[in-house]
């Protein structure tokens, strides 16, 4: 009686056995294949974003915020590699030695379209070919400027006043002008050179008065 119940017991464990080994690989199994799937949709995606951005550039990259005025050195810019799709065609080439005429932020590549040409540096480098400069005297009411701000010009409409301009106290005359230099008693102003008679003309015989703009 307890031979047979030794003998019915053996094929019993070794079926116990065989399933356990089944479902460890088949749970094995499962496991290896779900980080096989995984593995290639990522490689996948990987490729596909790669494919998407296309090929890359080297580019200056401003490691701080540069304003106009500065000369810029080797420590003010890093090259780095960013996606053509995303470089401007105007990316800077050697921009070290230039001066910035233009803001520049953080971390933004640094464009040939706001650097001075040439070597041209201080002042002037601010000047397009279009463009003279003027010392405009300033006092206690002209608004704080930096180098590279926007003004607009006023002077009293009777001193430069035509048939052409509207009647008034004061006439604009130039706006979108640019601050190339400060000093304690004057402003140097960038205008273009259609504005530059009225300015001089303002200069010589009034006051003129800086405002401020985008």
């Amino acid at each position: 009686m307890r031979h047979s119940q030794v003998q019915t017991s053996f094929p019993r464990s070794f079926r116990r056995l065989a399933s356990t080994t089944r479902v460890r690989w088949f749970v094995t199994a499962a496991v290896a294949l779900c980080s096989l799937v995984w593995t290639v949709s990522t490689v996948n995606s990987a490729e596909a974003t790669s494919s998407a951005w296309g090929q890359r550039r080297t580019v200056p990259v401003a490691t701080s915020d540069l304003a106009p005025g500065r000369v810029i050195t080797r420590s003010d810019i890093a090259f780095v590699d960013r996606p053509i799709a995303v470089v401007p065609d105007d990316a800077a080439a050697s921009p070290i030695g230039r001066t910035v005429t233009r803001p520049i932020a953080r971390d933004e590549v640094v464009l040939e379209r706001r650097l001075a040409t040439g070597g041209e540096s201080g002042p002037t480098a601010q000047l397009d070919e279009n463009s003279v400069a003027f010392a405009v005297p300033s006092d206690a009411t002209t608004p704080a400027t930096k180098v590279g701000d926007h003004v607009a010009l006023y002077a009293p409409s009777e001193v430069v006043g035509t048939a052409g301009r509207p009647s008034g106290p004061a006439t604009r005359i130039a706006e979108q002008g640019v601050v190339v230099a400060l000093s304690e008693k004057a402003v140097t102003i960038g205008v273009t050179l259609t504005q530059a008679p009225a300015v001089a003309k303002a200069l010589l015989t009034a006051s003129v008065i800086i405002a401020l703009t985008d």
